[in-house]
Order: structure tokens, then sequence, then C-alpha cells
């Protein structure tokens, strides 16, 4: 038979493994930041916004509503009209840690408030933390058959 571990050995077993924690917890964003999350993929392969191009449009305050945000294969999807008039379409999530991401037509920038990441009009990450562009997805638009002037905004996957 085995002797019953003393008091003192299992006091020392459960500091180590406070130890061992906070370790775990100090150096797990910064694991997170040098392996970024995988890009996002899904099986959706087309979607129709839920919305109008000619309803793409900033609020008097110039801010650009959330509204222009949908489901896109499980992750929000952005839809903006940039200063030249060009819809485009953006994966909503910010690569760094996954924060939501907002459009600026201000500053004409795709803005993250978590960490102050900038992404430029084409995705590309321009400063801050993000290691990398957010996804940008094919937009067409299209007008159902015998709906003229009821165009449609269909997202899909960058081929």
């Amino acid at each position: 038979m085995s002797e019953p571990l003393p008091r003192r050995n299992w006091l020392l077993h459960g500091l180590q493994a406070s130890v061992a924690a906070t370790v775990a917890a100090l150096f797990y964003p910064v694991l997170r930041f040098v392996w970024p999350r995988a890009a996002t993929s899904s099986g959706a392969a087309d979607v129709v916004a839920p919305f109008r191009p000619d309803e793409l449009r900033a609020d008097p305050d110039g801010s650009w509503p959330a509204r222009f945000t949908f489901n896109f294969g499980g992750q929000p999807c952005m839809v903006i009209r940039d200063p030249d008039g060009k819809i485009r379409a953006f994966n909503g999530k910010c690569t760094h840690l996954d924060c939501n991401v907002e459009y600026r037509p201000a500053q004409g920038d795709i803005f993250c408030n978590c960490h102050n990441g900038v992404y430029d009009l084409n995705g590309r990450n321009v400063s801050g933390p993000p290691p990398r562009p957010l996804e940008a997805f094919t937009v067409t638009i299209r007008t159902p058959e015998g709906k003229p002037g009821q165009e449609e905004i269909v997202v899909s996957r960058s081929a």
C-alpha cells in the first residue's frame, strides 16, 4: 500500500498548478498574435444582401450604419460604398482578435476599435496590430428578372 501524500505535498502541487496557469494566461495572447486565427472559410457560395444598392449611404452624422452588416456563411459581412461609388464587401471581423470592424467614411478607412487597427478600402492592413488583410468578397449587382429598379447586391467568395 502506498502512503498518503503529506499535506505539504498537496500544497506544493497546488502552488505549481497556480504558477502554470498564470504563465499560460500571460503567454496565450502572445501566441495568438504570433499564430493568428485561420482565415475564414465556410460553405456559403453567394448570398443576397438584405438591402439594395440605393440604400447604401452614411447616416446624417456621417457614421456608417451597422445595418449594412449581415451573416455570410456564419461570419459577419460588411458592405460599404467607397467615395468613388464602388460597392465592396469584407469579412466584418478583425484579423487580430476577431473584434468587429467598422467603416469610417469621413476617414476613408475600415477601423477596429479593440486595438486601433486600420485597414484601407481594399481591406489591406495599414496600421495597428492586425497581422493580415481582411477577407474581401466579390460584389455583383443583379437585377431580378421582371423587376427593374430592384437591384440586389450579391456577395460571393473570391475565386
